[in-house]
């Protein structure tokens, strides 16, 4: 219930929650690491050890500097692929380090 008494779905408070700006941030960041993981596939998993996804951008940290440099040239296809997997474009640019 609210102030007014009237009582609230459930959805609706779950919605307000999770549209404020923090929590959405969290969120954002939490969706496009699983599209990472999805998009790219468990062999590539295996040589990354940080996703980070600020602000349209996703800093990849990778084990393999051959994987790096063949992931560098493929930048495009990549950042279509997760924004494929997540249904909106979320990653305008990738940094690999």
């Amino acid at each position: 219930m609210n102030r007014r008494g009237e009582i609230k779905k459930i959805s609706k408070v779950l919605d307000d929650v999770i549209s404020q700006k923090h929590f959405k941030i969290g969120i954002d960041n939490l969706r496009v690491q699983e599209a990472w993981v999805k998009a790219m596939g468990e062999n590539i998993q295996k040589y990354t050890y940080s996703v980070k996804y600020k602000k349209g951008i996703l800093y990849i940290k990778l084990k393999s500097s051959v994987l790096k440099e063949e992931l560098i040239f493929e930048k495009n296809k990549v950042i279509n692929l997760i924004n494929q997997e997540l249904g909106k474009e979320y990653v305008k640019k990738l940094v690999l380090n």
